[in-house]
């Protein structure tokens, strides 16, 4: 591996062999094929995941997590269909169930369970987390619902065993010295361990910028690695015998966190590192990437789909080869400069050292861009700037809280002064995303940028580096450099930003047993409720995520017809997100008789509070959004509203010739009332998810749809949709689409054709996200 290189991928054949590899991935799993590394025994087990079968499950314990239902992962499994004989290795399953006997299993035990076979879930919305991928890439295919033990082989006493209670006792430890909050951070620090970290303190992190610290990998395995290193050489241990030590140290480390994957990447390099020590041959970064990736991707070609290995691979690239070939740039131009002004005074080391770590900073974040944005949909801008103060900290806090934990196993006073620095280091983290999170410009959102759009991002970086590295050698043209470098800075954001998507659109989120709708047009939006009763926290995981995803950072209006909480408890967690710098909610809307209720009240405190206005809507008050309108057709001021349904706003969107309504869960009796003022429309949002008592014949008449979107659960407790409702647009001729059945549903127009786009005939193949 030589030291010199030109490229990225010249003279370098490893460099080769891990495109050819991802390409060869690609390839197979787009067709289809990648059972041949999940099953190889057949496609058999995903039939009866997909129809939910019950099947036996027989492997390893190697995990076991226990919070209100007991967790258990196997390896080495293998799957047999009740009353077959047969058979069918696979990789990993999560087995998970409240059964007495599960909570009694141990690591290490060899068990044969009963259960149902499911596959994890696929996202039903944009943007929504991907579990299928997310689990793919910990080798995990499939599901064991509610499982019985039916039977248990001796424990086998190993090193992972061992390991696994020396870490539990360590884990108990920071728990003993530091509060829940810090302990949580340390544990994901020092052990790899996430289950106590809080949602909020990842938001923080996010927000500036530093979330990478939460996660061990190459920064962490390398401090690690030069503090190994470095007590064994004072030590005086000869240079073959540290080398060899520390890759031992290192590789118990890796086994003691659970080898993830950042980590795993990072060992398989320092390893290759130590082996060019003790060859007495140079180490190249990229090449060592790149075998790293092929061990990897051999052992798990799902890899190639999860966000942080991708991440981890890109950031390393970023820092190998771009900021590598920019810090070339620079220095050749500083040369000239030198050249020019011989005999003048230069800028001091000191402060030429920190511009060049900001530049470096910098460089990094512009390559890595795209891979977060297509990940997380929002990237701190301050992170630059705040991972100068955060990651010199780092190895103070991971030093204290280290040294903490060992000596609190022999005086709690001891671990907790051992400890206390980086307990304050973790409270200034802390302060500095307290800061990030409420500035406005702290996190920008231009959401999920499309596969062609980050390829045709490479292609401008790798281009724009052969340009500057011809541009320099030219004597006289290299002073257009800055400007050239400004114009590419533009160049590169705007791609990211994609300003030419199309956000002209209807998009009926799938929230389960709830209502949700985005309306955009002309870069403005509009949130009509918000809620569910089947899902949990609808506002964190479903609703902000699609915002995210679609880039957008500004509700126009958050717009409510009713006070029922499958149309507002996810409304609450927009505005508690709006109290944050990254998202503005610029007024709440709703009918004039919610403002006397406690729900009406307690949303109204909540938008204030996010420096929202709140604004009474009745019939005849029209919105623009954009180069859409709004009109409200029910209720008038006047109307006395016996319960809340019956006080369900109506709205009317007129959008580029397409007219739409939304009835909340209005009745049908409201609905004859209001015969003589309802248009026609061509889509329709059926009343009350489908309800028997909504969307009644001579309501349908009027308006006459020609599209009915029906929002609700696939089991539920109501029996929506009613199949009298059903049968009544079905006489009306209109086309019926369901998000039980669909998912997300997206109206756009082309032309004077109106498309309707069904968000699971997108993942349904390949599990990815979609624009």
């Amino acid at each position: 591996m030589g030291e010199r290189r030109r490229g990225l991928t010249g003279k370098r054949p490893l460099c080769l062999l891990f495109a050819g590899l991802i390409l060869i991935i690609l390839v197979t799993d787009w067709c289809g094929g990648s059972w041949i590394w999940k099953s190889p025994a057949g496609k058999k087990p995903w039939q009866w995941a997909e129809q939910e079968q019950k099947v036996q499950a027989e492997g390893v314990v190697y995990r076991i997590e226990k919070t209100t239902r007991t967790v258990i992962y196997l390896k080495k499994a293998i799957l047999i269909r009740s009353g077959s004989t047969k058979n069918y290795p696979i990789r990993n399953i999560k087995c998970t169930g409240k059964e007495e006997k599960i909570n009694s299993l141990r690591e290490g035990m060899h068990v044969r369970l009963e259960g149902m076979l499911v596959l994890p879930e696929l996202p039903r919305n944009p943007g929504q987390f991907n579990r299928r991928i997310y689990e793919s890439g910990k080798k995990i295919d499939f599901y064991l619902e509610n499982p019985t033990v039916l039977e248990v082989k001796e424990q086998r006493s190993g090193v992972r065993e061992v390991v696994e209670i020396w870490k539990t006792e360590m884990m108990n430890r920071c728990e003993k010295i530091y509060p829940d909050a810090e302990a949580g951070i340390l544990e994901a620090m020092l052990f790899g361990e996430k289950r106590e970290l809080s949602g909020d303190i990842k938001e923080l992190y996010q927000a500036a910028g530093i979330s990478h610290v939460l996660v061990i990998s190459g920064l962490h395995i390398s401090l690690l690695a030069l503090a190994v290193a470095g007590i064994l050489r004072r030590l005086g241990f000869p240079m073959p015998i540290w080398v060899i030590l520390s890759v031992g140290v290192l590789a118990g480390y890796g086994i003691l966190i659970g080898q993830p994957t950042t980590a795993v990447r990072a060992l398989l390099m320092f390893f290759v590192l130590q082996g060019a020590r003790l060859l007495g041959r140079s180490y190249d970064l990229l090449s060592a990437l790149a075998f790293a990736g092929i061990l990897m991707l051999l052992d798990n070609p799902d890899l190639i789909l999860d966000g942080g290995c991708r991440l981890s691979f890109c950031a390393v690239i970023g820092v190998g080869w771009y900021v590598s070939e920019k810090n070339k740039i620079f220095r050749s131009i500083g040369e000239k400069e030198k050249r020019k002004n011989r005999g003048k005074g230069g800028k001091g080391s000191s402060a030429g050292a920190i511009l060049e770590n900001i530049r470096a900073g910098w460089y990094l974040w512009l390559f890595t861009l795209p891979v977060m944005l297509d990940t997380f949909y929002q990237v701190s801008v301050v992170g630059i700037l705040w991972n100068l103060v955060a990651i010199p900290l780092l190895p103070v806090i991971i030093a204290s809280g280290g040294l903490g934990v060992v000596l609190a196993g022999w005086n709690i006073f001891l671990g907790s002064l051992a400890g206390s620095p980086a307990y304050g280091m973790l409270q200034l983290y802390q302060e500095i995303g307290n800061i990030s999170e409420k500035l406005p410009v702290g996190m920008w959102t231009p959401g999920q940028p499309s596969k062609p759009v980050i390829a045709g991002y490479y292609l401008v970086i790798f281009l724009l580096v052969l340009v500057e590295k011809q541009l320099i050698k030219r004597e006289k043209r290299w002073k257009i450099f800055p400007g050239m470098e400004l114009c590419s800075m533009l160049l590169l954001l705007l791609l990211m930003a994609h300003p030419w998507q199309q956000r002209e659109k209807i998009t009926f989120l799938d929230v389960g047993q709830g209502d949700a709708s985005l309306l955009q047009s002309g870069g403005q939006t509009l949130l009509l409720d918000g809620g569910s009763t089947s899902q949990k926290n609808v506002g964190t995981y479903v609703i902000l995520p699609y915002i995210k995803q679609q880039g957008i950072s500004c509700l126009e209006a958050v717009v409510l017809t009713h006070t029922d909480q499958d149309h507002i408890n996810g409304v609450t967690e927009v505005l508690e997100e709006g109290k944050k710098g990254w998202l503005t909610v610029k007024n709440l809307m709703y009918p004039y008789w919610m403002e006397g209720t406690e729900q009406g009240k307690q949303l109204k405190k909540l938008a204030e509070e996010a420096g929202a206005s709140c604004r009474k809507i009745r019939a005849g008050d029209r919105l623009t959004i954009g180069k859409a309108e709004a009109v409200v057709l029910y209720p008038k001021e006047q109307e006395k509203i016996a319960e809340p349904n019956a006080g369900s706003l109506v709205l009317f969107w007129k959008w580029e010739g397409v007219r739409a309504m939304f009835t909340g869960d209005l009745p049908e009796e409201k609905e004859r009332e209001l015969l003589q003022n309802l248009p026609a429309c061509e889509i329709l949002q059926v009343g009350h998810h489908g309800s028997a008592t909504s969307t009644c014949r001579e309501f349908l008449e009027q308006v006459q749809p020609s599209l009915a979107v029906i929002s609700c659960a696939m089991k539920n407790r109501y029996g929506h949709p009613s199949p009298d409702t059903v049968d009544r647009l079905k006489k009306t001729g209109c086309e019926i689409r369901y998000t039980m059945k669909s998912g997300a549903i997206t109206i756009r127009k082309r032309g004077r054709e109106v498309l309707v786009t069904e968000y699971l005939e997108h993942v349904a193949g390949h599990g990815v996200n979609s624009n």
